[in-house]
């Protein structure tokens, strides 16, 4: 990588918060230049809930005792940084304050400027205003850990909870003066994980601590390319008043009990059907899907279920490769099935790749004479490539796509002649969109430059074929802000270069209406006039019940 950019951090001394310590080591591993601390004379990091500013008011007991006691939040550990930060150049400094916005000094901000900084992190002082946001090349940059376009203000990832919004966001900004409504630099949306304020946070805060060395590095890989300030209006929230911290905990209690109720006795129980419409009719017609458009295979047993289809026709028939699963064994192999369009139906679903960990997501696509699986092992490391043996009926293991990777549901397409390869992480499944891209199929797939290209619950996790609708490429992802695979979003994508990804959402599909799945709704697999789709229904399972159980007694 070229040379790293210096920063500066505003902050209360060397103690940080574990989430803000980390990003200042992100930083300073990919070769980004600490140079200055810029120290708030008047508090300690230590006391950062007891700056002048903060409720201390009789209004806010609730919310102080529940704060010290209850909320005790991983990433807000106190990590000592003075060995490690000892040689760092440092300047304390005094603010102004003038209705409720602080102002540096001149001779701060002289010295300031004098440091030639690239960027200045924000990890102190409060609502800085002024000359000082000018200070450095790309200004200063702080975090807003909710979706500006809702909650400005605080306290963080609280109000989503309180408001039941399924997803809460996050936001790295280039300050203006305008309050919680700067230059976004970096956004994410989340999953609001309404059964825990604790964890909520904690999230949040973990997932943006790498967001300045990515923001840093994309600087140096193609220039600053920041989007336009947020238009937001949200109302400003403030600390919560005892009332309202009393309603917010019954509310955390409610929704504990829904949370181990859905996760120990409601077991997903997934389908695969075929539609006789194309995918493009299916995603933009304005008809919705009736119960009589699905033809459903056969459910095999109240142990195993069918999910993640795709597809290939041959000899006018249409061979479904799917994931099949069994809640016995904790795991799937991949089983095909045959659809035939004359006496509309299915046959037995017969394996087709087997191995002794688990696999799902059998991505099908065809280049040249071959037809080639792209299924999900994730639990082996790499992404292996199986070809298809005609003389078997068979997939084989052809070669290792990309190794080292624990990568969820990859899938591949060829555009404007390269690969391009769109999967997601295991630790972030649901939630951050990567891409690699190859000249070859059986070339070198590089990482993205803005890897994560995407951080969006709604909108992330690939869900099936992309496709072509006039001239325009779309993928469909899953929508997990409700729940896992609640339904498909459908984007099209505005660039796919080797340094630029964008995509808008054009809608949703899902979940099905009037049929015996309603609970969810992930795959959408186009081919030809056919589309492959599965959607769910949740039902006690004693083997899933077994097994989360199990599981959440040696958590605890």
């Amino acid at each position: 990588m070229a040379k790293g950019l210096k920063f500066g951090v505003m902050c209360s001394g060397t103690a940080f918060q574990k989430w803000q310590a980390e990003a200042i080591h992100l930083l300073r591993e990919n070769d980004h230049e600490l140079s200055l601390l810029i120290i708030d004379g008047r508090v300690s990091q230590a006391q950062e809930d007891e700056k002048p500013g903060r409720a201390r008011h009789k209004y806010s007991f609730l919310w102080r005792l529940a704060n010290r006691f209850l909320f005790k939040h991983e990433q807000k550990a106190i990590v000592e940084m003075e060995p490690e930060l000892h040689n760092i150049t440092r300047r304390v400094c005094w603010v102004t304050e003038q209705n409720f916005s602080e102002y540096f000094h001149e001779d701060d901000l002289k010295a300031i400027k004098s440091a030639n900084l690239d960027f200045i992190l924000r990890f102190g002082f409060n609502i800085i205003r002024g000359e000082i946001l000018n200070a450095a090349t790309y200004g200063v940059w702080s975090f807003h850990h909710d979706d500006e376009n809702k909650y400005r203000g605080g306290p963080p990832g609280f109000w989503p909870i309180m408001k039941n919004d399924s997803v809460s966001g996050a936001v790295m900004q280039r300050l203006t003066d305008r309050l919680d409504a700067g230059i976004i630099l970096k956004k994410a949306w989340l999953k609001t994980l309404l059964h825990s304020y604790r964890t909520n946070l904690d999230v949040l805060l973990f997932v943006s601590s790498a967001w300045p060395s990515d923001i840093a590095n994309q600087i140096i890989a193609k220039g600053y390319d920041a989007v336009r300030p947020s238009g937001t209006s949200a109302p400003i929230y403030k600390v919560p008043g005892n009332f309202t911290m009393f309603i917010f905990l019954l509310k955390l209690f409610r929704n504990r009990i829904v949370f181990y109720w859905n996760d120990l006795f409601r077991a997903e129980r997934w389908n695969i059907g075929i539609i006789n419409r194309s995918v493009q009719e299916l995603v933009f017609s304005n008809t919705e899907v009736r119960r009589e458009d699905v033809l459903w295979m056969r459910e095999r047993s109240s142990r195993n279920y069918f999910a993640d289809p795709a597809g290939f026709i041959e000899e006018n028939k249409v061979h479904i490769l799917m994931e099949d699963y069994s809640y016995s064994k904790n795991k799937a192999h991949i089983s095909e099935a045959v659809y035939d369009p004359y006496s509309n139906s299915f046959s037995v679903p017969l394996k087709s790749i087997e191995s002794k960990e688990h696999l799902s997501y059998p991505f099908i696509f065809v280049h040249g004479e071959n037809i080639y699986c792209l299924p999900e092992s994730y639990r082996y490391g790499y992404i292996g490539l199986y070809k298809r043996n005609y003389s078997e009926g068979i997939f084989v293991e052809d070669h290792v796509l990309l190794d080292h990777i624990d990568a969820v549901d990859p899938t591949l397409i060829n555009h404007h002649d390269k690969w391009w390869l769109f999967l997601t992480l295991r630790k972030y499944s649901n939630t951050h969109l990567y891409i690699y891209y190859a000249d070859e199929l059986d070339g070198e797939y590089k990482p993205h430059p803005a890897n994560p290209v995407k951080i969006d619950i709604r909108s992330a996790r690939p869900a099936g074929l992309p496709f072509i609708h006039e001239g325009q490429l779309y993928r469909p992802a899953q929508d997990c802000s409700e729940s896992y695979g609640k339904r498909v979003a459908i984007n099209r994508i505005v660039k796919l270069t080797e340094t630029e990804f964008d995509e808008e959402f054009v809608k949703y599909i899902g979940p099905l209406k009037n049929s015996r799945y309603t609970k969810g709704f992930h795959t959408v697999f186009g081919l030809g006039r056919f589309t492959l789709i599965d959607a769910k229904r949740s039902k006690f399972n004693f083997s899933h019940f077994g097994r989360q159980a199990r599981h959440k007694f040696r958590k605890h």
